[in-house]
């Protein structure tokens, strides 16, 4: 029986009916409380969440009183006319990636056109075997153009700086045979990069060690559109829905940047999915020692990431312990493996990542940032909010995925189980509320739950999609599809995954680097015994290099009018080429001298028509190339 001895399938319904109710009067309440408080700019960010919590009752109820259509399948000419449409599209963003410097928006629409194809082949034909193999295939194939279209085109893909990090240690391993105190904290977990410095060493040197990460990467990630049938499958017992979860797991929000990342903590991401669907298929034979291999990746891989699946799986058990049946509950998330997998964790540690102890322990003690850490949110709120738009109809299906699955009795209550779930992490995956307490955003790093909770609310918003577009009349179809196609140009074309060609941009920096920037660096850092000082993305790369140099991030004094240096002998570096398109991220020092290691919460951006590029002129400039400039 359930902990409250209750009946499973009416508690679901019971919190479905409930969450009808509440998700409008949440959204309306969020207008209220802002527009209360005089906070214009939280207001306009927040209309990307307040839009789907207004829509989804309104949705669901319409939905509510169709049946389900059955309209006929198209005949397999057609089927094969799409499939041609899709190689040609395939092909031609190919020649795109060839001929132009940056991806230029056309490729954006091929692929926004590729994935309309492939759902329409979910959608109007019947899933025999051969033609799930195919659209399976098909985004795979979706998965590694996007990915590798980023990390092979430019010379140096840089993700959000922990790339140029990770690539240290796999070339560390490479020259030295073995893990160094290079590694800092990850000295507890080098698998990832041992994995690639013995790819690059089979493979003779053939490709850089960063380009072998993203290879890696991109062929480990072909796995998660598969695991997300897989699972989509079991619960929903309907091919064309988990063929759609599949495709959800190619673009959905914060997905697609991490198949292209290459480090190890998007390992884990697959690695995660993978327990997700052992616990849902319990029939295996070798099921529980599957999840517990599984489990032990985690910890060695990315010991970090433990922390964010147990939570998953945490809220798994807690919910199926209250709300089901013993003999309904997934059988392998148990009280025994949670205990099994938190003592496993702190032994890793405790034997061999003792500084990870430290550091959790420092993050619960030590005083979070001041002030808002995402300025960019009250600085810029109009571009930011149209990078939060794909945010926007991920949200809706979410909630009408759940609200169909709780409300229907088609489902099984394992489904509902993870409609739940997915209620539950909604409000911390997305950016929200929560994000403007430092000490949860930069202490605990919330915003990490966005890595790894997708992949189980692209289970349920496939639901979501499903019910859309079988329930519908042709009209609200075709705007379904029209939003779903505006979903995946917005979740590929946003700032935070084509920051090289964003549709809109945002204070950000561009995720790679050139030939000619890193042969900057690189003569600056040899040719200077001196402190380098330089913008955020510059003094990352000098933290990853073997030249050891001094390096601080550039000082503004706070009145604009000068930069901070510890000494006459400091070298500012500018990256020019970066400051015509981009802001440079500097520290804004109101102190009146020198800090080494400002905190995080004195950096901002700065745009090149800021007052104190005009300072430059008081300097000699010692160094000049296209993109680079050094000045003492």
């Amino acid at each position: 029986m359930s902990l409250f001895n209750i009946n499973s399938e009416q508690a679901y319904k019971t919190i479905g009916t409930i969450a009808m109710y509440l998700l409008p009067i949440i959204g309306i309440a969020g207008i209220v409380l802002t527009t209360a408080l005089g906070q214009t700019n939280f207001l306009i960010l927040s209309l990307y969440l307040v839009i789907p919590l207004l829509l989804v009752s309104i949705l669901f109820r319409s939905l509510s009183t169709r049946e389900e259509s059955t309209s006929a399948s198209l005949d397999e000419g057609t089927f094969r006319l799409l499939l041609v449409a899709y190689l040609l599209c395939y092909s031609l963003s190919a020649i795109l990636l060839t001929v132009y410097d940056l991806r230029p928006l056309a490729y954006f629409l091929i692929i926004t056109t590729m994935t309309i194809t492939v759902l329409i082949q979910i959608m109007k034909f019947s899933p025999t075997r051969e033609r799930i193999a195919l659209v399976l295939l098909q985004i795979m194939g979706l998965v590694a153009n996007l990915n590798l279209g980023v990390t092979l085109k430019y010379f140096r893909f840089i993700g959000r700086t922990d790339v140029m990090i990770h690539n240290q240690y796999v070339n560390s391993v490479v020259q030295t045979g073995h893990v160094t105190e290079v590694f800092f904290d990850y000295q507890a977990f080098p698998l990832w990069h041992i994995l690639n410095a013995i790819i690059y060493m089979i493979g003779d040197g053939t490709f850089p060690t960063d380009k072998v990460m993203a290879i890696t990467g991109c062929i480990i990630f072909l796995c998660l559109p598969l695991l997300a049938y897989l699972v989509a499958i079991r619960l929903f017992k309907d091919q064309k829905t988990a063929m759609i979860a599949a495709l959800l797991a190619f673009f959905f929000p914060n997905i697609t940047y991490w198949s292209i990342s290459g480090i190890s903590s998007a390992v884990a991401v697959v690695l995660i999915a993978f327990i997700l669907y052992l616990a849902v298929d319990g029939r295996q034979k070798y099921c529980l020692l599957l999840i517990a291999l599984a489990t032990l990746a985690v910890i060695v891989y990315h010991s970090v990431s433990i922390i964010f699946a147990l939570f998953i799986l945490g809220s798994l058990y807690v919910v199926q312990k209250v709300l089901m049946k013993k003999d309904e509950r997934l059988r392998r998330i148990n009280f025994r493996y949670l205990a099994l997998t938190v003592g496993a964790t702190l032994a890793y540690w405790y034997f061999f990542g003792p500084i990870l102890l430290q550091e959790l322990y420092n993050n619960i003690v030590l005083q979070a940032p001041s002030g808002i850490v995402t300025k960019s949110v009250v600085l810029t709120p109009l571009s930011e909010i149209f990078n939060y738009l794909q945010y926007s109809p991920a949200v809706l299906f979410i909630l009408t995925g759940a609200l169909v699955i709780l409300l229907s009795s088609r489902f099984n209550v394992r489904a509902k189980l993870f409609a739940v779930v997915a209620f539950m992490f909604i409000w911390i995956t997305f950016p929200g509320p929560l994000y403007l307490f430092n000490k949860l955003l930069y202490n605990f790093s919330i915003d990490r739950f966005a890595e790894y909770t997708p992949f189980l609310l692209a289970i349920v918003s496939s639901a979501g999609i499903a019910a859309l577009l079988t329930r519908s009349n042709k009209y609200v179809k075709a705007c379904i599809i029209l939003l779903f196609a505006v979903w995946v140009m917005l979740s590929i074309t946003n700032d935070w995954v084509a920051s090289d060609n964003p549709l809109v941009k945002r204070p950000f920096y561009t995720y790679y680097l050139t030939q000619d920037e890193i042969a900057g660096f690189d003569r600056i850092a040899v040719g200077t015994t001196a402190m380098i000082q330089a913008d955020f993305i510059t003094t990352r790369y000098l933290d990853s290099t073997p030249y050891d140099p001094q390096f601080n991030i550039l000082e503004v004094a706070g009145d604009k009018t000068d930069f901070y240096k510890s000494s006459p002998d400091d070298i500012i570096l500018i990256r020019n080429a970066e400051l015509e398109k981009r802001p440079l991220k500097l520290s804004t020092n109101n102190i009146g001298e020198f800090k080494r290691y400002p905190r995080i919460d004195t950096y901002d951006y700065y745009y090149k028509d800021s007052e104190i590029w005009a300072n430059l002129g008081r300097y000699d400039q010692v160094y000049d190339s296209a993109r680079v400039s050094g000045y003492i």
